[in-house]
């Protein structure tokens, strides 16, 4: 969440995945969609898909 704060609040999952990996986390794109997941079912982020491939990840509750 710290993350995706940084970004604006908003932003497409793999800047999100870019993000993460430029501050040394090592995380595949399926555990990023099952924490992603797991904080959408919490109520903290929305994600949307585009299309096929992009999903963007929202911030709801600003930390």
């Amino acid at each position: 969440m710290e993350a995706l704060n940084r970004l604006g609040g908003k932003a497409l999952e793999q800047n999100l995945l870019d993000e993460l990996r430029k501050r040394g986390d090592e995380i595949s794109l399926e555990e990023l969609r099952k924490n992603l997941m797991r904080l959408e079912i919490h109520g903290f982020v929305r994600v949307l898909s585009l299309d096929a491939e992009r999903k963007v990840v929202e911030l709801i509750k600003k930390t």
